[in-house]
């Protein structure tokens, strides 16, 4: 799925309301405390990849970083080399790179993460979305921040979508990403207004975050889907875009189109509040097993349609 630049953490210029977080990570590093492996936990689009991506840029390219107003300059040697992911001192992992990990790929990355610095500065081994690595790379990469050189740095972006095994967490400093309401709102209008996003959900009732909006309006927008329209034509339209993408966010925009589905039912009709809710959580029993099993797509819009 192809999405506008701006999407790309990296590239976010601006850190919208996470300064105190920032201040922190700040602190840790200049006073030499910065733990061995951190771990930022919180919903997906809290800001915890862009938090990282903003210290990353004052520890290399202060230069060219405005700590006051927490933003950078597009143009500096360090940003095209971030941007392409060739400086020797930052290491990006996704969780999509160890679907299939072998154990030469483990041995490649220990190489590479073990390899001398070719500057003293340090080296920030960054493993984004960790709650979905397969448990052998977890279990190889719980030896890494285990047994850590000088100068390496762990930093995990843990979205919180499933369990993380216990070991891995243990050995971290959990740093918790968690937006207020008001801040939520806050951050999203901001985007909305840097942008000029054309919202066709709405901001302060979603309960998304400022991540996930932006993500979610720009799809709904590219597919024509407006939420006042027929819930079941509009999941349809879902189901095959997850078919033909494979891409997890639409698994995330089919269980907000139901949710927001079975709320607006019931704030119009208080008094079958208990029937939608059972009927609710039929739906989401039967797409959670559809995603599960990988079952027939007509079979789980046929029963629910008879459900509804």
């Amino acid at each position: 799925m192809t999405l506008p630049v701006y999407f790309n953490s990296k590239k976010t210029s601006n850190l919208f309301g996470l300064k105190e977080n920032f201040k922190f990570l700040k602190n840790l590093y200049i006073k030499d405390k910065l733990p061995r492996a951190l771990m930022l936990s919180g919903k997906k689009g809290s800001g915890k990849s862009t938090l990282v991506n903003h210290f990353l840029r004052f520890c290399f390219d202060k230069e060219n970083y405005n700590e006051e107003a927490n933003e950078f300059n597009h143009v500096s040697a360090f940003n095209n080399q971030f941007l392409n992911n060739i400086h020797s001192n930052i290491i990006y992992l996704l969780a999509s790179d160890f679907k299939n990990i072998s154990v030469e790929d483990i041995r490649n990355l220990k190489n590479k993460i073990y390899q001398t610095s070719i500057s003293d500065m340090p080296r920030f081994i960054i493993l984004d979305d960790v709650e979905l690595f397969n448990n052998n790379s977890l279990n190889a990469l719980l030896k890494m921040i285990e047994e850590p050189t000088k100068n390496n740095y762990f930093f995990l972006i843990n979205n919180k979508n499933k369990p993380l095994i216990g070991t891995v967490k243990s050995r971290c400093l959990e740093v918790k990403i968690f937006l207020k309401n008001a801040d939520r709102i806050n951050i999203t209008n901001s985007l909305i207004k840097k942008f000029q996003i054309d919202p066709v959900i709405n901001s302060e009732t979603s309960d998304l975050t400022p991540g996930q909006f932006i993500k979610f309006n720009y799809i709904f927008i590219q597919n024509k889907i407006y939420l006042n329209e027929d819930f079941s034509k509009n999941l349809c339209i879902f189901l095959d875009l997850y078919k033909k993408n494979k891409d997890r966010i639409y698994i995330d925009m089919i269980l907000f189109l139901a949710d927001s589905h079975f709320n607006d039912l019931i704030g119009n009709n208080l008094s079958l509040k208990e029937d939608i809710i059972k009927d609710r959580n039929y739906v989401f029993e039967n797409i959670n097993k559809f995603f599960l099993y990988n079952l027939n797509q007509n079979a789980l819009l046929n029963s629910i349609d008879n459900k509804i």
